[in-house]
């Protein structure tokens, strides 16, 4: 329910400060273990986003790459993008 409500959660949030905000991806780190196999900062550098070459003034998140590396995770620490 937590995920579901993270990627829902800006549906009909809509103001003059903000303008529109939606959730583009939800990359989540699972741990076999109640204190983690891994530092959190490790894991949240697997996710990059750059801008594209070219784009010098970025408007949307098309001129963005977002890549997430899934390879060679620590042991018991798995990766779902949602």
């Amino acid at each position: 329910m937590l995920w579901s409500a993270l990627g829902n959660m800006f549906d009909m949030d809509r103001s003059a400060a903000r303008g529109l905000m939606s959730p583009r991806g939800l990359h989540v780190f699972k741990h076999s273990s109640t204190l983690g196999e891994a530092p959190a900062h490790k894991l949240f550098d697997r996710v990059k986003v750059t801008r594209k070459p070219g784009v010098e003034s970025p408007r949307s998140f098309d001129d963005y790459t977002v890549n997430v590396d899934h390879a060679d995770l620590p042991a018991g620490v798995t990766l779902s993008s949602l």
